[in-house]
């Protein structure tokens, strides 16, 4: 036998790291690559019609592979991806169905026979549960919509693959535990861990529906996991560097879901064993993330992670932090969210349909755009929400008086619409109900150069678009979430005063009453002026 002497071991040990290093190179720059054009054929697909759902975890797939090191199984799955991508090859485009039960059949005829996984099972196994939690909450919708109950074809086979203590726990931190190379995206497969709590998060379909019996015993290693795994420095959950054990990322994206297992909407503990910790950490930690420059423009990954992560971030702000937040924290958040709704708009919303695209700049709208829309969140859409974050509208409101007069002059107008803060103004004839101010709105105004709709137009707006859209599920959206959403607002068009000709429209109103009141909104659709016009007593 041949022995190496010490300092040709060095040698070789050292070769093989550059070998090692220069491989992991040029899959990062063919993954990175390929990866950029399978998102812009991502964007393109959907928009055609094709059913799409399982698109991003597969490619969380691929970085498995990479972090694993599988470097040519990772370079052929991505080159097999972008072929079938590029050729429509094997692709199920989305028909326009004739009833609810045609489009049920539809998806439940997408289901694997042999895992159950709505995936296809050519990919790692850790990417079989969130593609199926997504298909299966929207056949959840069609049953409901049918009078039946939810069933599918084939059982859920694949989650036996962790229904131990032991095989659950293995998952977890082999998903979650990650290396250099695995760092390198924008999101890693510390998602899959992240997936799984959806099963004590109150949004697992799966086991809402009884389609799968988790046991006490999984339940317990869930929670016990996810508890044990919060970072004390930050408040957030995220994937950890393999060796070192320090969280590798700020990962806002899973830390805004698996917060759920901890706190209801309201910020409560739903557990009295697992009380959420290190809550002033988790706001200022989320601050800071959101505030956060914008991704490059080619950049479509980093976009589409920008636009779930921020969205997400706002939300959990705004429904488990807010009430113990400073005056200067809420400050702050409240410019950066004014930030990220003149962005949505300026960047993202497809005034030809209605509705938001996902990424920016793009000619059509789309459902996981729409989904990620924060005007309900901030509460334009409901006066309890928005008295709850910002104040009681008739306390909040700022009074600039009443005007007696026959006609309202420009400078009369101006008193209330050249306020610096003013988007946009509702004019009512028969009075604001300060307990819905969406209600009774004779006609609506911008009077500044503004990107930002007023929600009176934009929800009637985008009900329009989903009545004509034909796509029925996005990435991870259902048209028929966001119809029951939107048709819930109760919201009808107004009157839009414009094209120079805003003073006579105002004209035309008062003309028609003896009393116009009109309140000011700005950007985050807050209340924040009123003023009233009326005709002199003698008139």
């Amino acid at each position: 036998m041949m022995f190496l002497s010490r300092k040709k071991m060095v040698l070789v040990s050292v070769a093989i790291l550059a070998a090692t290093l220069l491989a992991g190179g040029f899959v990062m720059f063919r993954t990175v690559s390929q990866g950029k054009d399978l998102f812009r054929l991502n964007k393109a697909l959907l928009e055609e019609g094709y059913y799409m759902a399982d698109f991003e975890f597969k490619m969380m797939g691929i970085v498995y592979y990479l972090d694993k090191g599988h470097y040519l199984e990772a370079l052929s799955t991505l080159s097999q991806l972008h072929s079938r991508l590029s050729n429509r090859a094997g692709l199920n485009k989305v028909p326009q169905f004739a009833s609810t039960e045609e489009e049920l059949e539809f998806y439940l005829g997408l289901q694997n026979p042999k895992t159950g996984a709505f995936m296809d099972e050519s990919f790692p196994y850790c990417t079989f549960n969130e593609p199926t939690e997504n298909v299966v909450a929207h056949i959840a919708t069609l049953a409901r919509e049918t009078g039946s109950p939810v069933q599918l074809k084939y059982p859920l086979r694949y989650l036996d693959e962790v229904n131990t203590p032991e095989k659950l726990r293995a998952f977890l931190d082999d998903v979650s535990n990650i290396g250099w190379l695995g760092n390198r995206f924008p999101e890693t497969t510390f998602v899959f861990a992240r997936s799984l709590a959806s099963s004590v998060n109150g949004e697992g379909v799966i086991r809402e529906s009884g389609l799968y019996e988790f046991s006490e015993v999984y339940e317990a290693t869930l929670l016990d996991w996810l508890y044990e795994n919060q970072d004390p420095e930050t408040g957030y959950w995220g994937p950890k560097l393999r060796g070192t054990g320090q969280l590798a990322r700020l990962d806002l994206n899973n830390t805004a879901s698996i917060i759920k297992v901890f706190v209801d909407r309201n910020g409560e503990h739903i557990r009295d064993a697992y009380p959420l910790r290190y809550r002033d950490r988790l706001f200022a930690t989320t601050l800071g993330v959101i505030d956060r420059p914008l991704p490059p423009e080619d950049a479509l990954d980093e976009w589409h992670d920008w636009n779930i992560a921020t969205t997400k971030g706002i939300r959990m702000l705004l429904r488990y932090f807010w009430a113990d937040a400073s005056e200067a924290e809420k400050q702050r958040a409240m410019d950066l969210i004014a930030d990220h709704v003149r962005i949505k708009f300026e960047r993202f919303y497809v005034a030809e349909d209605g509705g938001f695209s996902l990424y920016p700049d793009s000619q059509h709208a789309s459902l996981d755009g729409t989904a990620t829309m924060v005007l309900g969140d901030i509460g334009a859409f409901s006066t309890e929400r928005q008295a709850r974050l910002w104040g009681d509208p008739e306390a909040i409101i700022e009074d600039l008086g009443r005007v007696e007069t026959f006609a309202i002059t420009p400078e009369d107008l101006a008193v209330i619409s050249a306020k610096p803060q003013v988007n946009s103004l509702r004019f009512y004839l028969r009075g604001p109900d300060y307990g819905n101010l969406s209600a009774n709105v004779s006609a609506l105004m911008y009077p500044q150069q503004t990107v930002v709709l007023d929600a009176t137009e934009l929800v009637p707006n985008v009900l329009t678009w989903l009545e004509e859209q034909p796509v029925s599920m996005g990435n991870w959206t259902s048209k028929q979430s966001l119809e029951s959403y939107y048709s819930s607002v109760k919201m009808s068009a107004p009157r839009v005063l414009g094209n120079g000709k805003e003073l006579e429209g105002v004209s035309d109103l008062f003309a028609w009453s003896e009393k116009l009141t009109i309140v000011a909104f700005d950007q985050l659709q807050i209340p924040i002026y009123r003023m009233e016009f009326v005709r002199p007593a003698d008139f």
